[in-house]
């Protein structure tokens, strides 16, 4: 094979790009399914982690719950996985940890500066993790054995 077919066939697995809009794009809030008091959806803002932290281990810990989900989306997937380190850490490695990662479709509403056009939606890929945490049962019964 030359170097121009090579070439050409680089062009052809190229991704197509969006084309130029002429307005604004609106991002709309992910949909989340329907969530239990033991999910926390994690964001990119670091003032916020330590409230995370102390919700997590508050759940995992003094409230009994069997296991705590961590959700990350996009940009927060490093503080997610930041997360559930740093509360396996706290809790003294006692914690088992499953983490899934997957993609999620996103939808953004197009505003065109034309106000007699409809607005228009596209979707966008992107990429999310689930951490989900347990004590292990040996600790649990110790924990929950000292506090009756």
């Amino acid at each position: 094979m030359s170097t121009q077919d090579e070439a050409a066939m680089a062009v052809d697995t190229e991704p197509e790009k969006r084309p130029h809009i002429d307005g604004t794009i609106k991002k709309r809030k992910p949909l989340r399914p329907s969530t239990s008091r033991a999910d926390i959806y994690v964001t990119r803002d670091r003032r916020k982690f330590n409230s995370f932290m102390r919700r997590a281990r508050k759940l995992l810990v003094e409230r009994n719950y069997p296991s705590v989900t961590i959700h990350g989306l996009g940009a927060a997937i490093p503080t997610a996985i930041k997360l559930a380190t740093a509360l396996k850490a706290s809790v003294g490695e006692q914690v088992t940890m499953e983490t899934t990662t997957h993609t999620v479709t996103l939808y953004d509403d197009i505003v065109l500066q034309d106000e007699s056009a409809d607005i228009s939606t596209q979707a966008r890929q992107n990429s999310a993790v689930q951490i989900k945490m347990a004590l292990d049962p040996a600790v649990r019964s110790k924990i929950f054995a000292r506090k009756r």
